[in-house]
């Protein structure tokens, strides 16, 4: 990724809304697909746990943590074919293959912050023998740290799902982006936050819409443009 890429934050929403109505049936069927799965599934767990059933509620929270991940995988594909091509164009490869990128990907993003946490935790109490100052710097730190590198992980899964990439490919290739990128990225996870949270306050039917949206605005920032290119002038217009 070239240090002179940017992200089109202005111009993905209105290309998210162009490309949201070429197929809207289609995104809000796996929108619900993706609401049912987690919210489901929740609900039966903490159903189950109020019989007694812990274990089996444990099961069914820990599902609906992994099950949404199948439909959400289906949404971003299909908002990165309702959006204009990037040139040159990535051959799809097989499904198969992009479960088992993500779930790698899914792995690693949950283990390496565990694995971060379970290091603070043992550096801020080796030097809490020495001073608490040096055990709450070290908590801070890490926990700036942890944070930072979480940020910069944001548009892995995206760039996974429209470069066909592997796990450890679209992790670099996010924080590069991001980094280049940062203040569009943080304005672009406050435009999905106020989106989704729009669409909880509509007694959570509101997710159907914005669910696809934020899919198709994620996808549309992956297609990062170089300034002053041909592609650049010619993708200013949601097309």
């Amino acid at each position: 990724m070239a240090p002179s890429t940017e992200l089109p934050l202005l111009r993905a929403l209105p290309r998210a809304w162009v490309a949201f109505g070429r197929a809207p049936w289609r995104c809000v069927g796996l929108a619900s697909l993706v609401v049912l799965s987690g919210a489901g599934l929740a609900v039966i767990g903490e159903d189950l746990r109020r019989l007694g059933l812990a274990q089996l509620g444990d099961l069914a929270v820990v599902l609906s943590l992994l099950l949404p991940l199948l439909p959400l995988l289906g949404l971003l594909q299909l908002a990165d074919t309702l959006l204009p091509p990037q040139q040159p164009q990535r051959p799809l490869g097989r499904r198969s293959f992009l479960l088992r990128q993500s779930l790698a990907l899914l792995l690693m993003e949950i283990l390496l912050p565990l694995g971060g946490i379970a290091l603070i935790q043992s550096l801020s109490w080796v030097m809490g023998r020495i001073s608490t100052t040096l055990a709450g710097l070290v908590v801070i730190g890490g926990g700036l740290l942890l944070l930072s590198w979480l940020f910069s992980q944001v548009l892995a899964l995206p760039l996974l799902v429209h470069r066909r990439c592997r796990a450890l490919q679209a992790m670099d290739q996010s924080l590069q982006l991001v980094r280049s990128n940062w203040l569009k990225v943080l304005a672009l996870l406050g435009l999905l936050g106020g989106l989704n949270l729009l669409g909880l306050l509509v007694a959570s039917v509101g997710l159907l819409i914005t669910l696809p949206l934020s899919a198709l605005v994620l996808m549309a920032c992956c297609r990062a443009q170089t300034p002053g290119s041909r592609d650049a002038r010619r993708n200013m217009l949601p097309t």
